[in-house]
């Protein structure tokens, strides 16, 4: 059978719009269990960082506040989980909630069960992180 020139030519655009939409992201689930921050960065490759200088600095700049207060956080009771994801669930007993950042996809989500979260986005300092911890958890002022 001889294929008419549009009906092929339809095919290969078909098969490059399929080829060219990238794999569904695997959904990150954060399950609460008490105090928690979830600390939330897209998904970032080598060659985005090497071509943004602003991308590359703002990463590792929320990576080294995340760093420094892993532990005191951990020695309040708190739960932190540094995540890099455009959307995650959050599970917290038997309800759950999926979180999309809006404009700006870069911050952290404070939760606890039975308190209303609180989003702060854009990259935090470490002590800016612990003095919100502080307020949101209700922890003895540092």
């Amino acid at each position: 059978m001889k294929w008419p020139l549009s009906v092929i030519a339809s095919i290969a655009v078909g098969l490059f719009v399929v080829s060219s939409v990238p794999a569904a992201e695997k959904q990150t689930v954060v399950v609460v269990r008490g105090a928690t921050i979830v600390a939330f960065f897209p998904p970032t490759t080598q060659a985005e960082l090497k071509n943004d200088p602003d991308t590359n600095e703002a990463l590792a700049d929320f990576q080294y506040y995340a760093t420094n207060v892993q532990k005191p956080l951990h020695d309040e009771g708190i739960d932190f989980k540094e995540i890099y994801a455009r959307s995650f669930r959050l599970e917290i007993g038997t309800s759950s909630t999926t979180f999309r950042p809006g404009k700006v996809k870069i911050g952290y989500y404070f939760v606890a069960p039975s308190k209303k979260p609180r989003v702060e986005y854009g990259v935090m300092t470490d002590h800016d992180l612990l003095q919100i911890a502080t307020e949101y958890f209700g922890l003895a002022a540092r």
